[in-house]
């Protein structure tokens, strides 16, 4: 599915930023002590225009800061899983961090080039997200019919009889004996009983992601009852018959497809919305734009990153000259506009880069016309993703190069907690599922006779599938620690060597064949493998201390007010009683 091209950032709005601003302060901060308010105070002093349940140097606290807080420590967390919070706690972490944050402004981080440079693109990463939900917010499903193919495709399922054959003379004198008027099953078992082909099982569950896409690439254009000519394998040809089919009914499916389609619309309106945008305020000058070749070398980088010709014009606003194309394409290639350029990789490119340049400028101009930065709810969003900014500045700056770390204390760590620094028992397994217990074995069987495990995956008989259990287990051959498997797998699997298969099952089924491709053992990491961990974690740890004390001698210096708390604070955020709730 396309994406929307404003989403692409990593700035995916307010409460984003805010969550991960308040997510830091939380692991930096601890809550420390409350600070006692007046008995039974009821009315909230005012404060530069707003109510107070708290100040620092006289800068107020507001109710609606705390329950911003409380949001953006429960997002994404079930209600029934979110803790209430701890009032004195929260309150604490927040005037900590407002200690920090006016901190930094008296010593002028917030003036640092850095600062204002991120905190402008948060601005801007803010504006387009809510131009976005002002677009989309009141889209609530999808279209019926995008929804319901969705649906079908995803659940769609393939009954099919294969042969495979290695000699393509085999596979076209089968098809012609089909032609002439034969039966496929009886001719599949003659073909099988010569030693020509393999397969002829019977009918065969598969979704058409499971298919070769050589065969998937066929049986999209056949109908049921249809038999495919000789398809080219690497390993052979093969003859499909599609004997059905299915759509079964899938709860989890039906409601991916419709939040898929819910997201299809969505983008499909954004999509609408840019046009409008590119129609209202920009003008291209398409001759120029074609005229500009990056690939063949000249006129040079140099000269185009000077380059003052007008390629694009925004009503409104400024005009996007050749130079800012070109900082555009240097953005795009991260790596080096050079090696794109050497790869003949710009070109192709230019338009889509000057459409990204225009549409965002196009967007700001409509926020403006929209006066979207000048509502409360725009103002606070911004105010907490620009303090998220300054508070990190002042501890990469300030805080960061007072925590020093001496290898004697990443080796005494190491030492005192070699059990932390194991290398897991891995291992690599395919598995197969069966309905009955005799299918699995008799699998087991033929797999430790040799047989291939793809060509046991496409024809043993009985297998199960999704339809017969939504919980089934499957293994692909992917490194899997031992330790994380279910419980009657990791039984199974106790004590193999590369090349067992095991069985795995209980009564009622399904009954499971693993075979164990690789075995990697645990084993103790070596100190020089792990030492930059060890040092990422204690200097971690030493930061949050060092936090802590600048937050403390801020305090200490400062003059804090509290106005509410305990149970009056509870009751203010609408928490309930406190305490033993």
């Amino acid at each position: 599915m396309t994406h929307c091209r404003w989403c692409r950032s990593p700035l995916r709005g307010a409460a984003v930023r805010a969550a991960a601003f308040f997510a830091a302060v939380a692991g930096l901060l601890s809550g420390g002590p409350p600070v006692c308010a007046a008995a039974g105070a009821a009315k909230l002093p005012v404060i530069a225009g707003k109510e107070a349940v708290a100040s620092v140097n006289g800068e107020p606290i507001t109710v609606d800061e705390l329950l911003r807080q409380i949001g953006t420590l429960h997002a994404g967390v079930a209600e029934s899983r979110a803790r209430k919070p701890d009032t004195a706690e929260l309150l604490n972490r927040v005037i900590k961090a407002r200690l920090i944050l006016q901190e930094a402004k008296r010593i002028g981080v917030d003036r640092l080039p850095e600062v204002t440079s991120k905190a402008e693109k948060l601005r801007m990463g803010l504006v387009k997200n809510l131009l976005v939900r002002e677009q989309v917010g009141g889209i609530t499903e999808g279209d019926p019919v995008v929804v319901e193919k969705l649906y079908r495709d995803a659940v769609r399922e393939l009954s099919i009889d294969s042969l495979l054959f290695e000699k393509e003379q085999d596979a076209a004198s089968f098809s012609a004996a089909l032609k002439a008027g034969g039966d496929f099953k009886a001719l599949a078992g003659e073909t099988i009983a010569t030693g020509k082909a393999r397969g002829g099982a019977g009918a065969q569950s598969m979704k058409p992601a499971g298919l070769r896409p050589e065969v998937a690439k066929v049986i999209a254009l056949m109908q049921p009852g249809e038999i495919s000519a000789p398809i080219r394998l690497t390993d052979g040809w093969t003859i499909v018959r599609l004997l059905d089919i299915r759509y079964p009914e899938d709860r989890e499916a039906r409601r991916q497809a419709r939040q898929d389609g819910l997201e299809a619309r969505k983008q499909a309106r954004l999509e609408e919305f840019m046009d409008v945008l590119r129609k209202r305020y920009t003008t291209v000058d398409r001759p120029l734009l074609a005229g500009l070749d990056f690939d063949s070398g000249g006129p040079g980088l140099e000269k185009l990153r000077r380059d003052e010709r007008v390629v694009a014009q925004v009503k409104g606003g400024a005009p996007v000259r050749v130079k800012d194309l070109t900082a555009g394409i240097e953005k795009k290639y991260y790596h080096g506009v050079e090696g794109a350029i050497e790869r003949k990789r710009v070109n192709e490119d230019l338009p889509q880069i000057l459409d990204r340049i225009l549409v965002e400028r196009a967007t700001l101009l409509e926020a403006k016309r929209l006066n979207l930065e000048r509502t409360d709810s725009f103002k606070a969003a911004l105010q907490e993703q620009t303090d998220g900014v300054l508070f990190d500045a002042f501890v990469t700056k300030v805080i960061n190069p007072e925590v020093k770390l001496e290898s004697a204390e990443l080796k005494k760590h190491y030492d005192e907690h070699a059990g932390e620094y194991t290398t897991p028992e891995m291992m690599r397994i395919e598995s197969l599922a069966f309905r009955r217990y005799d299918g699995a074995q008799a699998a087991i069987d033929k797999l430790r006779q040799g047989a291939d495990m793809k060509w046991m995956r496409a024809n043993a008989d009985g297998q199960a599938g999704r339809d017969w259990s939504a919980s089934l287990l499957e293994f692909k051959g992917d490194l899997v620690a031992t330790a994380a498997l279910p419980g009657g797998v990791r039984k199974a699997v106790a004590g193999a060597r590369a090349g067992d298969c095991r069985f795995s099952g209980e009564p009622g089924g399904p009954f499971y064949v693993l075979c164990i491709r690789q075995v990697v053992a645990a084993s103790p990491q070596p100190y020089d493998s792990v030492k930059n961990d060890i040092a990422t974690k204690l200097f971690v740890l030493k930061r949050q201390a060092a936090v802590e004390d600048w937050a403390a001698k801020l305090r200490a210096a400062s003059i804090v007010k509290v106005f509410a708390s305990g149970q009056v604070l509870s009751d203010l955020l609408g928490l309930g009683p406190q305490g033993g709730a």
